[in-house]
């Protein structure tokens, strides 16, 4: 063997055996567990929390030196509860640093912490203590002293900082209440990773954990990964380098994966930047899905305000038959100190589609502001709705029960382009043309308003021009309110059907609406308004049309029955379809002078029909009934009086009708007209309101005509006496003369 290798191998034992000799020197004389006492007296001096090791210190030394710890808890402050537990917990050292009794960290492995933070009703924090620095020299000496890597010794003051090869914390938990809201959370399963940590940084941090909260109702798994956190110590600034969080699990009953990125994130002191950060959400359950991208260009905030060059939210949301696809764009500025948000140049785009109706596009741009202190938000747009203008505005107050104020001006809107190919536009056409028959029930339809019980609302709708159906309206007005349950409509009005329609109404939200409506209505074209929205097409003229109406129940039918009030009804120049009146009393006469009594049927014809030059009418509603008794038709030739009632239960009419000729210079009929002059037709109308039969009453015609005669017959023997009375007296006279 060489002299070089026999020293070396001597070198290598030498080395060995002060190794050896050292860790026989640091296990007899280095006691961990003469520790305990010391760290337990200084937290009980300096924080008044007791600390306690019921598990032993022990001190290991292969494959690294490390101490090792059970059963450590830490109690609140100044009692006896349970704050903090720890089941099981190794610091593994650097060996060098031992020999001079110095403990250097390198590792950190903690498994089984629990931590309890709660917030008092006063809203102090059970950890604010643990938070506070005080000077601890008095008790320095009197404790060994623990460094980490950059704090070794060396003749002068420690380094600031630290370094740990890795830390690690496994099956955790951390649990918060509220006791001021009571609101609960929970942390459990909780690991958090890290590698490389130094003064400067760490790499390779990864957090996980499972949230679970009472209510809100959430149990979400949460994921945190950052490829690298690091300080720089000259400026002071963190960065954040590859921040990708994820939580993935329940909302309520709804699925819920929410998903933030940035990066780059720098933090300086109490300010922060990011180039970009973005928050994507999928929401998906039974009755709705959400799938939202929420972007953030040029961030930049401290902590009185949050500002971004850019806000972009990518919005598909569905719900019931109710759909929404939404870009919104805007710069952003958030005032934490007064919770007030600035969207000062918002533009939104897209369309929403809502039942049967087709896709509305939007394009609006302008403002929102949100004072969330106040609970208010206040917003003022322009733009256009399916390419038509529009200009909007609206205020909300309070968030659990808003108050909701707007203004809508518009300069069209075509309902009709929103209407599925064959649906109904509603009211268009007569009961025969959609295959109900006279007597024919149509199906009642739910009214149902408890979606706007709890709507607290003031606001105006003003349209140049409304389509729906045929109806063709301008100038549309709408005045609505809602609160406490009761939805009402102050003032409404449009002009349509060549006049004006102007009406006032409520309508509870209870399960069973009371609905009342106070109809004001000029000039329309009656025949074309009846046939819209009632399928009636019997009367044609300008109306006049003014009452108060009240209904009651949960569908079509019971409103129907439950009908009461009154109307008031003026036609000109109009005409009664079905039956030509003058017609009818010329075809009568024959009957009435052979004194043939009974009933008459007369054929009705929607060619035939009774001209007037006025119409009026009152009719009183009582549970579904309407009753007339003043009914009176006026032309050059006829007047015609009216009484009975129709039936909207049944669908039914009972009306009779006392038609009577009238003097006029030479006219129509002639000496035929003469005769008939005086002549009381009474013409009664029953059966089905979409379809009623025409009849002549002539035995109540033979009636009152007969006395009519007779009262003339008595006239003219009246005159006839009288005449030769005189007569006989003026003889006499000439005699005695």
């Amino acid at each position: 063997m060489d002299k070089i290798t026999k020293y070396s191998l001597y070198s290598i034992g030498a080395v060995i055996a002060l190794i050896a000799g050292g860790a026989v020197y640091v296990s007899a004389t280095f006691d961990a567990n003469t520790l305990k006492p010391r760290l337990e007296a200084l937290v009980k001096s300096e924080k008044q929390r007791t600390l306690k090791f019921n598990g032993p210190l022990s001190l290991s030394l292969f494959p690294k030196p490390g101490i090792t710890l059970s059963d450590v808890s830490l109690s609140e402050r100044n009692s006896d509860v349970q704050f903090a537990h720890i089941n099981d917990a190794r610091l593994v050292m650097q060996f060098w640093p031992l020999l001079s009794k110095q403990l250097v960290i390198d590792e950190v492995d903690i498994q089984g912490a629990t931590i309890k933070l709660t917030k008092d009703k006063t809203g102090q924090y059970n950890f604010a203590d643990l938070m506070e620095t005080k000077n601890t020299s008095a008790t320095k000496e009197s404790t060994p002293e623990i460094l980490t890597d950059s704090e070794t010794t060396s003749g002068s003051s420690p380094v600031p900082g630290f370094q740990l090869s890795q830390f690690n914390i496994a099956g955790s938990s951390v649990s918060y209440s509220d006791l001021q809201s009571g609101q609960q959370l929970k942390l459990s399963d909780l690991s958090l990773f890290g590698d490389g940590i130094t003064v400067s940084g760490a790499e390779h941090i990864d957090f996980s954990s499972r949230l679970q909260s009472p209510s809100p109702a959430l149990d979400l798994l949460l994921n945190t990964k950052l490829d690298r956190l690091n300080f720089d110590q000259k400026t002071g600034q963190w960065l954040l380098d590859g921040l990708h969080n994820v939580l993935d699990g329940k909302a309520d009953k709804d699925a819920l994966k929410l998903t933030l990125t940035a990066p780059k994130l720098y933090i300086k002191g109490n300010t922060a930047t990011a180039d970009t950060m973005a928050v994507s959400t999928l929401l998906s359950g039974t009755a709705r899905k959400v799938d939202a991208i929420f972007k953030l260009d040029g961030v930049s905030g401290d902590s009185q305000q949050i500002k971004a060059r850019a806000l972009k939210l990518d919005l598909t949301a569905n719900q019931a038959d109710q759909a929404v696809k939404m870009t919104i764009n805007s710069p952003v500025n958030v005032n934490l100190a007064t919770q007030t948000i600035n969207l000062a140049q918002l533009a939104i785009r897209g369309d929403v589609t809502s039942g049967g109706m087709k896709a509305v596009p939007v394009d609006l741009s302008g403002k929102l502001n949100a004072n969330l202190k106040a609970q208010q938000v206040n917003t003022v747009m322009k733009g256009a709705l399916d390419r038509n203008p529009l200009d909007f505005s609206a205020d909300v107050k309070g968030f659990k029960n808003p108050f909701i104020r707007f203004d809508v001006k518009a300069q069209s809107l075509d309902l009709n382009r929103y209407i599925v190919s064959g649906k109904s536009t509603g009211g268009s056409g007569n009961q025969a043309d959609s295959g109900a028959g006279a007597g024919s029930k149509v199906p009642a339809t739910k009214v149902d308003l408890s979606g706007l019980d709890a709507l607290n609302m003031d606001g105006q709708l003003s349209l140049g021009q409304l389509k729906y159906g045929t109806v063709d309206a301008g100038d549309v007005r709408l005045a609505v309110k809602a609160q406490k349950g009761l939805l009402s409509v102050p003032a409404f009005s449009l002009k349509a059907f060549g006049g004006a329609i102007a009406a006032s109404g409520t309508a509870t939200t209870t399960a069973s609406p009371r609905i009342t409506v106070k109809p004001d209505i000029t000039g329309v074209d009656i025949y074309a308004l009846l046939k819209q929205f009632a399928g009636f097409e019997k009367i044609e003229g300008k109306a006049n049309v003014n009452g108060s109406l009240t209904m009651q129940g949960g569908d079509t039918t019971a409103l129907k029955n439950s009908l009461t009030g009154n109307l008031n009804t003026r036609v000109n120049d109009g005409a009664w379809r079905g039956i030509n009146i003058a017609k009818t009393i010329r075809e009568a006469k024959a009957a009435i002078s052979g004194l043939k009594g009974g009933e008459q049927s007369v054929t009705a014809s929607n060619v035939e029909k009774t001209d007037f030059t006025e119409l009026t009418a009152s009719l009183l509603f009582n549970q579904g009934i309407a009753t007339n008794k003043d009914l009176v038709m006026k032309s050059p030739l006829l007047r015609v009086s009216g009484e009975g009632d129709v039936n909207l239960k049944t669908d039914n009419i009972n009306y009779l009708l006392r038609a009577v000729l009238v003097d006029s210079s030479k006219g129509q009929m002639g000496k035929e007209r003469d005769q008939l002059h005086g002549v009381t037709v009474p013409i009664r109308i029953k059966g089905a309101t979409s379809a009623p039969k025409y009849s002549l009453d002539l035995t109540a015609a033979i009636k009152e005509n007969a006395g009519a005669k007779l009262e003339e017959k008595k006239q003219e023997v009246q005159q006839k006496l009288e005449k030769k009375a005189g007569d006989a007296l003026s003889e006499s006279l000439k005699k005695l003369f």
